[in-house]
């Protein structure tokens, strides 16, 4: 069974090992961890075979961040550093190597190896996993699997048996878990994952320790104790929830919510240190778009001594995310995952009233089957000739009804059939999911008629709702929905929704366990909480409402809810049925999707909280910025910018710097007449990037050749020292650039633009390569040739915008033909070549000629004559352009080569005023620039050439260096936007110490903090009565939308000033937020946090009214009040903790008071699974 299991190589492994997890090879932790230093010595290239097996000791290990923060204050003050002797100068080659491996952009995203090309950190991090699998370096995720022959001999003495063969992957799992090594199981539902936690907790026992079970909602908390209470004994069973504490100190398992979690890793509480196993089981609730974030924090907050078991359902990404949590916890996670269903599903349509097979087990999807559905819901009358019949599909498309014919709903004649039919198969119990309370009601009573049980079924059903029943009180007891549901469960038909009454879902789901119930209409939640395994899955329709719109189920979804049909042991095989009560059945391509499509990825849903901030403020252990670093949101960022190799490039381009900083001051003296050579270059460098940014706003604005300013034969100074060796150089334009979307001239091959080709007077101390393969590569005419007319070296070169210096109003007559030929594409290559030969104008005739080339029959041609003479043309063309580009330099040396002013260029725009004043200030900038002495120095070449590779290398060193800082994070600037408001709201100080309104709002988990304690310290809970201060906190806890946001007028005047007073805070803290730059409405911001649906209710009943009473003041169903007077409890402890915090005893006792008034009754009545 183990090759069922995953596809991994098998490795044969000691039992016991317990210390193999620390035995990780050395390099793996230098190169891949996120608090791996980089090594300075040359050992880390030994390949992984020769660092095999070497234990890792904590002080070798340097935080990344302290390496970061070293380089940084090295950076801040390069021109004080030493340099060891040891280091040589570095040559300009180096360092434009150097260059290329930092190759960074403006937009902070770098590269390396090429020195043009920009990519992301993302982008940067599949290149990184490339460079894992080219080293074979290994990923914190192992999916290797262990050699076990024989189970019972490899585990000698097991902490706990099972009375069944265990699967190959729970025989991985429980010997993982028997070498204290953390692993992360993805697998169907019902494949058995909970046998992982069960002897996770046997070994707990065995050991003296604790583990802590943790579950994404109340309902299965309270069923896992249950289960753990009958296998391990009640009082080796722990439980804590919201509103109650079982057995909590002195318990092997502690299960708990994983909120609970968090607030005890925040506190630090002392059970956290005999904690050695803990369980997140449904981990695929990280997804969950309000309480993901929860998992995430307490994956990073456990302490390193704690072993974890991570239970999902199966994820396309399990590799990604155990390697995040391996990174994080500094531990191998060994993923163990198996598509394994113990017992197949089989899918089918519902039609025609029979079942009709489209999908079994692991085959593909069954056409067949799906056209036998689609026949049998066509209507006899459609079937029978006559003269309507083709005027009827014409009118069905007219309506539009037969687009949505599929998603039609059952009618009562239609479920009668279809339970029925269930009940005669043998395909009960049975689960039928309908995405809606009312839904579910409403189908459960079509069916009162219908009776599925035995006598004796009904005997027993009797006993235990009596039962039931008689733990509420005789009022409680007449409620009109325990009455139904009583009823209804005695007939084996029963619902199970978030508006039932807590004790009633409970009773619901014992029943349906004890195959007591035989057909439940239930809602999602049923799948997502409640380990009830049936026979038979039914959909009542395959779309939901997902909070914003009506969708398809996605996959992920729909497998979670199919899952539970096949109950182990007792079932050859789950049958699910999807229903089809229209004319059609569901469009194939969505059900395809649905039923073989990948299951949904494990995503992040980590963001920032004005109460993680300040608990993590008040910690030592953790940043902030920690925090975030360590997310899944970073994971593949972080990943890419701490590898090994960025810190050390990082580390070599400081080095650098220093040393060419060092030398250009030494090699000031050498710099006569160009003292001011560092002035000169920033004013350059201003001057080069607002021409660049002119002349691509005339290409863009104006097209072709941007009104004449790049039009072939005008001169312009180019200045590319680094690039092409010039400086002040003048050009004269062959072929005008074109850029993407700029009118006449506007490419065909994508978004990049076409640099200008220009022919560029080289300066006199360049000197022409005499290699002739040099020469042949560029021919006379093609870009990138170099050649020489007058005495004086020129070349054709393809120059950016940002390349020119200045665009000057002198213009000469050429013939670019002559002098640039058109095959130059082949030569130059790239990007440039691709678009010059998609949108290059044809001017020859052979490009549209087909019989160009061919010789007339009968006469010939003397093509040598025809070469010399246009080989004469073309050099008589170069040496004119040459005198006229010497020309140019005389007189830009006597600053007097005109400026053109390309304002003149654009003729309209609507920020053409602005455009303007750009270019007045090029033609100061030029008048500076001709100011300074170094503008006519003869080497100014060679200084300028040394000088810009330095402040190159500076920008992308400070560059690089702000992408391993902090300041990259993704959160960062929301964190600083945070902060800035808790520290103008008092919450924390200068010094980002915690204060004694930030202590108050880190008592607050139930509800928004801030809220909360802007009215603890204005005083607006101080002189209402108990039951009024829980009235007014329930619109803190109440979620559902409700039309009944207004007040009565039976409220209390007090209590509704109170509600207003609330509104008022809320929308100041909007704006607050707003003001910092939070995107925030505060009109939003008051309305989706605070809901007064059941303000006159709460109040009601902290008053002493009976529940019966209190549902007839508002529609809100019985579950949805009942589990928001059980939250508003929560909420009173933590106010009444806030008013500790204060100092205000007389708030303490209200809310404690508060507390009291509305624990009683049916909303606090005792959990079945509990007592």
């Amino acid at each position: 069974n183990v090759e069922d299991v995953q596809e991994s190589v098998v490795v044969p492994a000691t039992p016991f090992d317990n210390n193999r997890s620390k035995m990780w090879e050395k390099s793996f932790f230098d190169d891949d961890s996120l608090f791996g230093g980089s090594s300075e010595s040359e050992s880390d290239d030994l390949s992984d075979e020769q660092d095999a097996n070497l234990p890792v000791p904590d002080d070798e290990e340097e935080d990344v961040e302290d390496h970061i923060q070293s380089v940084g204050e090295a950076t801040e003050e390069l021109t004080g550093l030493s340099i060891d002797s040891g280091v040589e100068a570095a040559s300009a080659e180096d360092i434009d190597a150097l260059l290329k491996e930092l190759s960074i952009s403006d937009d902070g995203a770098f590269s390396k190896g090429k020195d043009n090309v920009s990519t992301n950190p993302l982008e940067l991090a599949k290149r990184h996993s490339q460079l894992a699998q080219e080293s074979s370096r290994k990923s914190w995720a192992d999916t290797r699997l262990l050699h076990i022959e024989d189970f019972d001999s490899y585990i000698a003495n097991p902490a706990m048996s099972f009375p069944f063969t265990l699967d190959g992957f729970q025989q991985q799992a429980v010997a993982r878990i028997e070498r204290s090594e953390s692993i992360f199981v993805a697998a169907h539902t019902s494949a058995g994952k909970t046998v992982c936690a069960e002897y996770a907790v046997a070994l707990c026992r065995q050991h003296c320790t604790r583990a802590v079970y943790t579950s994404p909602i109340k309902a299965l908390s309270n069923q896992k104790f249950r289960d753990f209470s009958v296998k391990f004994g009640a009082e080796n069973v722990g439980l804590i929830t919201g509103d109650m504490q079982v057995n909590a100190d002195d318990s092997t398992v502690l299960i708990m919510t994983t909120e609970i979690l968090r607030s005890m890793l925040y506190r630090g509480a002392d059970m956290v240190r005999d904690i050695e196993w803990v369980i997140f089981d449904e981990v695929h609730y990280i997804n969950d778009t309000e309480r993901g974030v929860v998992w995430e924090e307490v994956i990073i907050m456990l302490p390193p001594y704690v072993n974890m078991i991570f239970l999902s359902a199966t994820t396309p990404n399990t590799i990604d995310f155990s390697d995040w949590i391996g990174r994080t916890k500094r531990k191998p996670i060994h993923v163990i995952r198996t598509n394994y269903r113990p017992v197949p599903l089989s899918h089918n349509l519902w039609a025609g009233l029979k079942l009709h097979k489209i999908m079994e087990g692991k085959s593909g999807f069954l056409e067949k089957g799906y056209n036998e559905a689609a026949k049998a819901l066509i209507p006899p009358s459609a079937t029978k000739p006559g003269k309507d019949q083709k005027k009827q599909p014409s009118s069905s498309r007219a309506t539009g009804s037969k687009q949505l014919a599929w998603q039609q709903q059952g009618s009562k004649q239609n479920w009668m059939s279809l339970v029925k039919f269930l009940d005669r198969e043998g395909l009960t119990p049975s689960v039928i999911f309908s995405f809606s309370k009312k839904k579910c009601e409403e189908i459960a009573h079509m069916l009162r008629s219908l009776d599925l049980n035995t006598s004796v079924e009904n005997s027993a059903v009797h006993a235990f709702t009596t039962q039931t029943v008689a733990r509420l009180s005789p009022v409680d007891a007449t409620l009109p929905q325990v009455l139904t549901v009583c009823e209804m469960v005695k007939r084996g038909i029963g619902v199970h929704h978030g508006g039932l009454l807590p004790i009633l879902k409970e009773m619901v789901e014992i029943l349906f366990s004890r195959n007591l119930i035989k057909v439940l209409f239930a809602t999602e939640t049923f799948a997502m909480g409640v380990n009830m395994p049936c026979r038979c899955v039914v959909f009542n329709s395959i779309r939901k409402h997902d909070g914003i719109q009506f969708r398809v189920l996605e996959p992920g979804e729909y497998t979670q809810m199919a899952g539970r049909a096949g109950r182990r042991g007792l079932d050859k095989v789950g049958t699910v049925i999807m229903c089809c009560f229209g004319e059609v059945p569901p469009p194939m391509p969505i059900l395809k999707q649905m039923l073989t499509g990948s299951s949904t990825r494990l995503s992040s849903q980590f963001r920032l909280t004005y109460n993680m901030i300040l608990n993590l403020l008040r910690v030592e252990d953790m940043s902030v910025e920690g925090m975030i670093k360590r997310s899944f949101s970073e994971f593949a960022t972080q990943r890419a910018l701490t590898a090994n190799e960025y810190p050390k490039l990082l580390s070599r381009g400081v080095k650098t710097l220093a040393k060419l900083d060092e030398e250009f001051k030494e090699d000031a003296r050498n710099r006569i007449g160009a003292e001011d050579l560092e002035d000169y270059f920033r004013v350059a460098t201003r001057l080069k990037d607002l021409n660049g940014e002119l002349l691509s706003y005339i290409m863009v604005s104006v097209g072709g050749d941007g009104g004449g300013a790049l039009s072939p034969g005008r001169v312009v100074l180019v200045t590319a020292a680094r690039k092409h060796g010039c400086v002040r150089a003048p050009a004269i334009i062959l072929r005008p650039p074109m850029v993407a979307g700029s009118g006449l001239g506007r490419s065909s091959g994508g978004s990049s633009p076409r640099p200008a080709v220009c022919i560029v007077l080289l300066p006199e101390s360049n000197i022409p390569s005499s290699d002739e393969s040099a020469n042949k590569a560029s021919k006379p005419g093609t870009i990138g040739h170099v050649g020489a007319r007058t005495h004086r070296n020129y070349a054709i070169l393809e120059i950016e915008f940002d390349d020119i210096l200045f665009v000057s109003s002198k213009k000469h007559k050429i013939d670019p033909a002559v002098v640039l030929k058109e095959d130059s594409v082949k030569v130059s290559g790239g990007l440039s070549s691709r678009l010059n030969a998609l949108s290059a104008p044809v001017t020859r005739r052979d490009e549209f000629d087909a019989f160009a080339g061919m010789k007339p029959k009968g006469k010939s041609s003397d093509s040598s004559s025809l070469g010399k003479s246009a080989s004469s043309a073309e050099e008589q063309a170069v040496e004119a352009i040459v005198g006229y580009l010497i020309e140019a330099e005389k007189r830009e040396a006597d600053s007097s080569l005109p400026v053109l002013d390309i304002g003149d260029c654009v003729k309209q725009g609507t920020d053409l005023l602005d455009f303007r004043q750009q270019c007045r200030n090029v033609s100061n900038l030029v008048m500076t620039l001709r100011g300074f002495s170094s503008h006519r120095h003869p080497n100014l070449e060679k200084y300028y050439s040394s000088l810009e590779r330095k402040e190159t290398l500076r920008s992308r060193v400070i560059t690089l260096r702000h992408l391993l800082s902090n300041e990259s994070l993704q959160l960062f600037p929301d964190f600083l936007q945070r902060k800035a408001v808790l520290l103008s709201s008092g919450y924390i100080d200068a010094n980002e110490t915690v204060c004694t309104k930030g202590r108050v709002a880190c008592e607050v988990n139930t509800c928004e903090e801030l809220i909360v304690t802007e009215m603890v310290f204005e005083g607006v809970l101080n002189d209402l009565d108990p039951a009024e201060v829980v009235a007014a906190l329930s619109a803190l806890v109440f979620q559902e939308k409700n039309s009944d946001d207004d007040f009565d007028t039976e409220l209390p005047e007090q209590l509704v000033m109170c509600c207003r007073r609330m509104q008022t805070i809320a929308v100041n803290l909007g704006q607050l937020q707003k003001d910092h730059g939070l995107e925030v409405d505060p009109k939003d911001f008051c309305d989706s946090l605070l809901k007064f649906g059941l303000v006159h209710v709460v109040y009601e009943w902290a008053l002493g009214v009976p529940f019966s009473s209190i549902c007839d003041l508002t529609l809100v169903q019985e579950g949805s009040i009942v589990r928001c007077i059980t939250r508003l409890d929560e909420l009173c402890r933590e106010v009444r903790n806030c008013a500790r915090v204060v100092g205000n005893p007389t708030l303490y006792r209200k809310m404690e008071a508060a507390s009291m008034a509305i624990k009683r009754d049916i909303v606090f009545a005792s959990s079945l699974y509990v007592t």
